[in-house]
């Protein structure tokens, strides 16, 4: 009888534990990971708190378990524990995701925090650099300059970490001319889902270098870049011009001015922004002397019709000071990182912009965005065109798949205090709305690094990776069969 009994006991709780969610399994967890000896953050914990803020406070998220390893082998041993308790296992460069995907964008994921994996070292004959994935933008780039001036082309919040930002795109004011960051890497070291340790190169497993620039998250855990770098200019134009639309047909015209220049004339040494809000500003930086620069721009803002009087500045400036230019503070990060915000954002990535598209955008904000007393912006970032770097590279060449990309826009509504209200998530889902009402058989791409919430995981799946997709998800069986890294918007999810 007592055989009985423990066998029906046995079989009462088996279900129990087979079915038990990953936010149950913080024990054993726990448990796996101290086994091995990885370092974790113990719940509760003011490290563990700290953590856990996300970048954007809309959106956050709590742990099954926090890993925050310090060797290779760490990494490996994490990302078996997660496989075997059937966990999935999500690493956080940064932090800085819009979606908290560095947080699992879920609860219940084993984190692995890639904060101690930081390192810059750079052979400065080779110009190569390996950079650890928890570099945050800003130290990287202090780093890479003090070691013979070095640089690489990055976005340009200091405190985005470089992990997120290489594996997915990364597009700064150097682009144009030097191509995104993920077209510099040249080697990647990373912790499979099989635990293993390999190097993805265009020569050592293929395949998989494809795809982790510009799917990366999906197939693993990396642990260094090796990039190619370049001696920083030091004589850079650095340019910034109010611009004052005041209806909706110029500020068609002037998008229209800016479309065409991008597209046809732009040449790789300028990089260019248009900041659309409440104040706009039209800025960026060219690489090359200031008569060279009055010649392009001249019949540029006047086709804008935008003013060099008033509130316009044009400087020239070092390397560092360039990059401090558009940072909003300063390059060498605090730890703990402890920048937040309250926001919605989405993106389109346009290889053309019709005029009925850009008719339609204009005619939203005036009569929707004009309104709006909260801190939106729509920014438009001069991506593509005949002469971008980014351009130039193939189609194919990497999963990142917009090339052809004129614009890389991101549209973004914030609150200094207080929740982020749902009802609000209209203004910009209507926005977009209305440019693609406007854009009829014209599938327009997403920036996975801008990621929007919003999105189901088919529509995350179509518009962040277009035609790239289904190669990708042949991938992901090959090289993560069990799903073990898996977000609600990545490859394979």
């Amino acid at each position: 009888m007592g055989i009985t009994f423990f066998l029906a006991s046995l079989a009462f709780l088996l279900p129990s534990i087979t079915n038990a969610t990953p936010l149950e399994k913080r024990a054993t967890l726990d448990d796996c990971l101290s086994k091995g000896s990885v370092p974790t953050l113990a719940a509760g914990s003011a490290d563990y708190t700290q953590s856990l803020k996300s970048f954007n406070n809309r959106v956050t998220f709590k742990p099954a378990a926090y890993a925050v390893p310090t060797t290779v082998k760490h990494i490996q041993d994490a990302v078996a524990c997660g496989a075997s308790n059937k966990v999935q296992v999500t690493a956080k460069s940064g932090g800085h995701s819009y979606a908290s995907h560095g947080l699992g964008g879920e609860d219940g994921h084993l984190i692995v925090d890639m904060r101690n994996f930081a390192n810059v070292t750079v052979d400065q004959t080779a110009q190569t650099a390996v950079i650890g994935t928890g570099g945050r933008l800003g130290d990287v780039a202090t780093a890479l300059y003090k070691q013979g001036k070095q640089a690489i082309s990055h976005g340009t919040c200091p405190g985005v970490g470089v992990g997120g930002l290489s594996l997915h795109g990364g597009y700064g004011l150097i682009s144009r001319l030097k191509g995104l960051t993920l077209d510099n890497i040249l080697e990647i070291e990373v912790v499979l889902a099989n635990s293993t340790v390999v190097t993805a190169s265009e020569t050592q497993n293929p395949d998989l270098f494809w795809a982790l620039r510009g799917a990366g998250a999906a197939f693993g855990i990396v642990t260094s870049f090796k990039f190619k770098t370049f001696t920083a200019p030091e004589s850079n134009i650095v340019f910034q011009y109010m611009a004052s639309p005041s209806s909706a047909s110029q500020l068609s015209t002037m998008l229209s001015a800016l479309q065409n220049f991008t597209r046809n004339t732009q040449p790789p040494e300028l990089n260019m922004r248009l900041f659309l809000s409440a104040f706009t500003t039209f800025s960026g930086v060219y690489y090359g002397n200031r008569t060279d620069f009055d010649k392009l721009m001249t019949p540029l803002l006047t086709s804008m019709g935008i003013s060099t009087g008033g509130f316009s500045s044009v400087t020239t400036n070092a390397w560092l000071d360039t990059l401090t230019s558009f940072s909003n503070g300063p390059l060498e990060q605090t730890k703990p990182y402890d920048t937040h915000e309250t926001f919605f954002a989405k993106s389109l990535m346009p290889e053309w912009l019709s005029p009925d598209a850009l008719t339609a955008l204009a005619k939203y904000w005036d009569a929707d965005a004009r309104a709006n007393s909260r801190a939106w912006y729509l920014l438009f970032d001069c991506h593509g065109g005949k002469a971008s770097a980014i351009s130039n590279v193939a189609a194919d060449a990497t999963a990142y798949a917009h090339r052809n990309a004129t614009f890389k826009m991101q549209f973004y509504d914030r609150v200094y205090s207080g929740e982020y209200d749902a009802a609000w998530f209209g203004f910009l889902n209507g926005w977009v709305k209305a440019i693609n009402d406007a854009s009829p058989g014209v599938d327009f791409g997403m920036y996975i690094n801008y990621a929007d919430t919003n999105l189901t995981r088919a529509e995350a799946h179509e518009h962040y990776w277009l035609g790239h997709y289904e190669r990708l998800s042949g991938l992901k069986q090959v090289w993560d069969p069990g799903h073990v890294f898996e977000g609600p918007q990545l490859v394979g999810s």
